[in-house]
């Protein structure tokens, strides 16, 4: 991975093509984050797209690999993972006979191995890493998404805010998504520990 330079352009594919022109790369080797978008008026409006941007030599993604096979090694279990890109983040779906053990304790060890590879690999390879096991994820994403809209309408109802048991940052996220489509209500986190607590309340 080369040095990460800033680019900015009217458009995306412009900023990149800069950013692979600098690098002396195909664009395809081009990896990058948007920093900001910006429009500004003179008379008539202008786009402005602001990249950090970094030349890519195609192994990153086969260090991420090897790092969680060498992790699942280590911890001596019975693991299978495939890595699928998807727009805007990597995704790493375990399956295995020992799948119970990384969901164990609503999904705690998913989470550590999900923080632990962001922390190590998404900037290198550009993307936000989302770990996955036997649709765990999914599955408590409709759960909790549910829990949020019976809890809003409870909420607006009896005008009594509710707090909820404590929550992970990926269930957090989808209690303040939900409660974000109330107009009416907000919801809080609150808590220095990695769980927080959420309250729902009317604003």
């Amino acid at each position: 991975m080369s040095e990460k330079k800033e680019f900015f352009s009217s458009s995306l594919k412009d900023a990149i093509a800069k950013a692979a022109l600098e690098f002396d790369v195909e664009e395809e080797h081009v990896k990058y984050e948007i920093i900001t978008e910006k429009t500004k008026y003179f008379g008539h409006s202008q786009r402005e797209i602001y990249i950090r941007a970094w030349a890519s030599d195609g192994k990153e993604s086969e260090s991420l690999s090897h790092f969680i096979s060498k992790m699942v090694k280590a911890l001596q279990m019975d693991l299978k993972f495939r890595i699928t890109d998807g727009k805007g983040f990597s995704k790493v779906d375990f399956t295995g006979r020992d799948y119970k053990l990384m969901l164990y304790q609503n999904g705690n060890l998913l989470n550590a191995v999900q923080y632990i590879l962001n922390r190590l690999f998404s900037d290198a390879i550009g993307k936000k890493i989302y770990c996955e096991c036997e649709k765990f994820r999914r599955n408590r994403e409709y759960e909790l998404t549910n829990l949020a809209h019976r809890y809003a309408k409870s909420v607006r109802r009896n005008g009594k805010s509710i707090s909820l048991k404590e929550l992970n940052p990926f269930e957090r996220r989808i209690i303040h998504m939900t409660i974000n489509k109330y107009s009416d209500l907000e919801s809080k986190s609150t808590g220095d520990s990695f769980q927080k607590i959420i309250t729902i309340r009317k604003k």
